[in-house]
């Protein structure tokens, strides 16, 4: 397994901006578009069109920066963004534990089942999103603790609490799958029409 080089550090530093840019922009439709048709439901689908919207940037990292901890270097800072913008405080787990354990699957199917390894990669580093939505359901009385910290109203926190049911979970979830899925395919089909004259890091 080949280390990280200086160089690969820069690249993934590259690719870590674009996937925040994607990021945000997957929020961005989310929360201004969807709201319009599903207000109070939009920001439980945020992970699924980050999913949608991102694959290209992955596909082309993994190509780029095919070694093992990239992957996770994403994971983590991804995470730590989260923490920055005031996401719930354990909504940085998801995404650096998310981001090891597809950094581990990328490794070592990448040279036996390659597309396995990147498709299933990326849905497992796409379902870290889910680290600022995930307490809505399983930790309730903490995700309240903290809006009241934050200085939310009652008001507020009975908004944000009044979708999440099983049945919210288990959409979110599939979402989160057939958005990952399909942002990947789409990823992939544009880093190997347009990127293959591009020799692949070794």
């Amino acid at each position: 397994m080949k280390a990280l080089k200086t160089k690969d550090l820069v690249n993934v530093g590259i690719f870590t901006a674009l996937y925040f840019v994607s990021m945000a922009v997957g929020n961005f439709i989310t929360v201004f578009l969807a709201g319009l048709v599903m207000p109070g439901l939009s920001s439980l689908f945020i992970p699924a069109v980050v999913g949608l919207v991102s694959g290209p940037v992955y596909m082309l990292m993994i190509r780029r920066v095919p070694r093992f901890g990239a992957i996770t270097i994403v994971g983590v800072i991804m995470g730590l963004f989260l923490l920055v913008f005031g996401h719930f405080a354990l909504s940085f787990i998801p995404y650096a534990f998310c981001g090891l354990l597809a950094d581990l699957v990328q490794s070592s199917l990448r040279e036996s089942r390659p597309n396995l390894a990147r498709y299933l990669s990326y849905v497992i580093l796409t379902f870290g999103c889910t680290g600022p939505v995930l307490p809505l359901w399983f930790m309730k009385d903490a995700y309240v603790a903290s809006l009241v910290r934050r200085g939310k109203s009652q008001e507020y926190i009975d908004g944000v609490f009044a979708p999440i049911t099983g049945a919210t979970f288990l959409v979110c979830i599939l979402a989160i799958l057939v958005g990952a899925l399909l942002g990947a395919w789409i990823g992939a089909r544009i880093v190997d029409r347009h990127f293959n004259r591009i020799p692949a890091k070794q």
